[in-house]
């Protein structure tokens, strides 16, 4: 409910250069957003990875951010190239940015939203940081894929487990059908006793890419940058990941893709967790460089009624797929 009614207020203001408003306390850029999430992590700031987590999505989201805002207010000043006239727009469209403290009850979060600008259709990047205790029943539906869990809790102890998680998730929707839908998160989980020792670490995530119109160069595009960041840490991981996303993002129902696919994993736990971290920020990093050029070349392109009433079509298959086989969705339900 509260990201419905986020939605419904999207336009931000800015009462100076560097802060965003939403409903809670003002949002001023990675920075402030890094120490933000540091201050709910004090008791546990030797902990490398979460920290290099919480700065790495902190920091790509301020990035998003500023990108797509400096977008929109290019658009609104050339207005060059977009049949809306500027729909209205006093003042070029803006991000709004909610900040959630809910620190007390082990949550925190920061929520940024776009809707009807003339680039952006809607937008969202949301930091989330969530640590709580573990229920039995989700413990031991996590424990399927970690063994040291599953080890665990074979003991008896399951009342003493907490979770802790801190993620990135994004979508961007153009206005232009020309232009293609992204989708990426990145996520760090630890499963951790009451004396603070892991009993089970792992990280998920991948970027997906969903043309209304395809265009070859920039699947290839997509393709080659992600395959690029995989191929620096393990040769196996960009097949692997690609082929788990081609069949992640399959709505079965439909018998079709829901776009031409990128990369997918979860439960990723072999090796160090410097190691892996290293690799899931490699492949955060190509989402700017890999999507950025797409969306404002497409941005670009003429189009008419008829590829709007194709592209309202396709973002109808991208709501099926979300309410019925997206894990975030059944995440949430748990």
């Amino acid at each position: 409910s509260t990201m419905i009614s986020t939605w419904r207020f999207a336009e931000a203001t800015q009462k100076h250069r560097d802060q965003w408003v939403g409903s809670g306390q003002p949002y001023y850029g990675g920075e402030w957003a890094y120490k933000f999430f540091l201050g709910a992590l004090e008791e546990e700031c030797g902990d490398k990875t979460k920290i290099d987590m919480v700065q790495l999505t902190t920091m790509l989201q301020a990035s998003i951010i500023q990108r797509l805002d400096a977008m929109e207010r290019k658009a609104w000043v050339e207005n060059a190239y977009f049949h809306s006239d500027r729909k209205g727009l006093e003042t070029p469209l803006k991000f709004r940015v909610d900040v959630d403290d809910r620190r007390e009850n082990g949550k925190l979060g920061i929520t940024a939203v776009m809707q009807g600008g003339l680039v952006v259709e809607k937008a969202g990047v949301g930091v989330t940081m969530l640590s709580k205790k573990l229920n039995p029943r989700m413990a031991k539906q996590m424990a399927h894929n970690h063994p040291a869990l599953k080890e665990y809790l074979a003991t008896g102890e399951v009342n003493d487990l907490s979770m802790w998680v801190n993620g990135i998730s994004c979508i961007v929707h153009p206005v232009n059908p020309k232009a293609p839908t992204v989708h990426f998160n990145y996520r760090h989980f630890q499963i951790t006793k009451d004396d603070g020792s892991v009993v089970a670490w792992w990280f998920g995530g991948g970027q997906d890419l969903t043309p209304i119109y395809l265009f070859e160069e920039d699947a290839h595009h997509l393709h080659s940058l992600l395959k690029r960041a995989c191929d620096k840490h393990n040769p196996e991981y960009y097949p692997k990941f690609k082929k788990w996303a081609d069949e992640y993002f399959y709505h079965t129902a439909r018998k079709e893709a829901r776009g031409i696919g990128g990369i997918f994993f979860d439960d990723l736990d072999s090796g160090s967790k410097e190691n892996i971290f290293s690799f899931v920020k490699d492949c955060a990093d190509t989402f700017e460089p890999s999507y950025f050029p797409i969306l404002q070349k497409r941005s670009e392109e003429k189009y008419g009624e008829t590829e709007k009433k194709w592209q309202a079509l396709r973002h109808g298959r991208y709501v099926e797929f979300n309410l019925v086989y997206d894990r975030g969705t059944k995440f949430v339900r748990t």
